[in-house]
């Protein structure tokens, strides 16, 4: 100590050093949890949606952690913030009590207004970033070896997730190609379909039974909707929302999905992938055909 003058970074430097790094690190988690989830995210919020919000969290997060403008990054992050918390309060004057959280990837179901808290709450940390007085630069090699540390770092996610990719992909084409029908699970091949709110009875029809806390289902449910929007009628029952449904259909477990021809079970079984559920359909619309001729 010389002329009552520490050495090193002031204390309001240290501070906001610290709080711009957490609030960095936040970002880049919610980013990295997105992308790792970004199947079952994306079938909540829509694929364009969910990759704008990743590359916009990621973003945010490396230029915080470079220190490089830091007020306008404060600022950035607090209008990001903010937002969410806007589209939360709007949904709960809407009417919604709970909402699937889906800052951290897909995650379960939380009240409104802990959502609409939590966002605000963040939103007042990065203000605080935005609000700050400028302060002398001071420090800059430690902050740029962060800034560097915090590239590198992101960089080495992309590859891993890249990697873990890749090695999914692999799993996919070598999985079994045809679901698993066993005769004694789901309803009579050939008999007419047990009761179902929607079930048309009339031409091609699929009804996929997928539980809450499973991930396979979660990874097929935007197939299964993308069918949907090709013109099948595909019928999504829930184990926590429709159990009466799961012991009529004598559902063994999910996911399971059942062909329906005009209100008769040509084929059933447990899927993983879209590929089985495709030739789940074909092989029902063969049966039909070969009982025809």
């Amino acid at each position: 100590m010389a002329g009552g003058v520490t050495r090193g970074v002031p204390n309001q430097d240290r501070v906001l050093t610290v709080l711009r790094l957490a609030v960095a690190g936040i970002l880049l988690a919610a980013a990295v949890s997105k992308l790792r989830d970004r199947t079952a995210v994306a079938g909540r919020l829509g694929a364009a949606r969910t990759w704008a919000l990743i590359a916009v969290e990621a973003a945010l997060a490396i230029w915080l952690a470079s220190g490089i403008a830091p007020r306008a990054a404060g600022l950035a992050a607090t209008a990001l913030f903010l937002a969410f918390a806007v589209h939360l309060a709007l949904a709960r004057a809407r009417g919604a009590r709970r909402l699937p959280c889906n800052c951290f990837g897909a995650g379960a179901e939380r009240p409104t207004w802990l959502l609409t808290a939590r966002a605000l709450g963040l939103a007042a940390l990065a203000a605080l970033l935005a609000l700050a007085p400028p302060t002398p630069p001071r420090g800059d090699l430690l902050i740029a070896a962060v800034g560097i540390l915090t590239l590198a770092v992101a960089a080495l996610t992309v590859l891993v997730l890249a990697l873990y990719r890749q090695v999914g992909v692999l799993a996919l084409r070598i999985a079994p190609r045809h679901a698993l029908e066993l005769e004694d699970e789901g309803p009579e091949l050939g008999a007419e379909a047990p009761d179902l709110d929607g079930l048309a009875r009339d031409g091609d029809e699929l009804v996929a039974f997928l539980g809450a806390g499973c991930r396979v289902c979660h990874e097929l449910e935007p197939s299964l909707r993308a069918l949907a929007r090709e013109g099948l009628p595909v019928h999504l029952v829930y184990d926590v929302e429709d159990e009466d449904a799961i012991l009529a259909w004598e559902v063994p477990g999910t996911p399971f999905v059942v062909a329906v021809i005009d209100g008769r079970v040509v084929a059933k079984g447990t899927v993983n992938t879209l590929e089985e559920i495709e030739g789940l359909l074909a092989l029902g619309r063969a049966r039909l055909a070969h009982a025809a001729a």
